[in-house]
């Protein structure tokens, strides 16, 4: 009995062992993400706010496991681009970069934000459609492509936010009805 027990107890502390490690690269990955977005846009305090909920939802989701696990670095994959766009845009629209921006929003950028959420949001959704927990992965993935994704668009203000919010909601209904009619055709 002793034997089995001395097991048990070593296969648990494995499994502990294999989720605090995937938190801890979670979190790397997140102060990554943090690193990148304060070197390429202008941070604010939303910026900040954003930063400290990624680093705190991304690790606590690959602590938990399964589709919470898979949708979250799905999630970040997804907040790439909306991470990016603003930049690029502004790059091409005014030869410079978001850190020496100082003028407000433009519409340009706007439309960038909400329409890269909304493309990479259908992406999500019909990839969560075909997770073996679609509900849990798609959480996982809109909290953390939406945190990832507003550490770019939320330095042009509440109109950025709301448009990767927005976007991010928008498509993953769009994919995950998309995907969910594919399946039952």
């Amino acid at each position: 009995m002793a034997r089995s027990d001395a097991a048990l107890r070593s296969a648990r502390r494995a499994y502990e062992r294999a989720h605090v490690l995937s938190a801890l690269r979670a979190l790397a990955l997140a102060a990554a993400l943090v690193a990148i977005a304060v070197t390429v846009h202008h941070v604010s305090s939303a910026s900040w706010l954003f930063a400290a909920g990624l680093a705190a939802t991304l690790p606590a989701l690959a602590w938990r496991g399964g589709p919470w696990r898979r949708g979250a670095f799905a999630g970040v994959l997804a907040g790439l681009p909306p991470l990016f766009v603003p930049l690029l845009l502004f790059a091409l629209m005014h030869g410079g970069h978001c850190p020496s921006c100082t003028m407000g929003p433009s519409l340009p950028c706007l439309i960038a934000c909400f329409g890269t959420s909304a493309l990479v949001g259908v992406l999500v959704g019909s990839r969560a459609a075909t997770d073996t927990w679609p509900r849990r992965f798609a959480i996982a993935a809109v909290a953390t492509a939406a945190l990832t994704g507003l550490l770019g668009c939320a330095t042009m203000g509440l109109g950025g936010a709301l448009g990767v919010v927005a976007g991010l909601v928008a498509g993953s209904v769009t994919g995950w009805v998309v995907a969910g009619r594919a399946a039952h055709a």
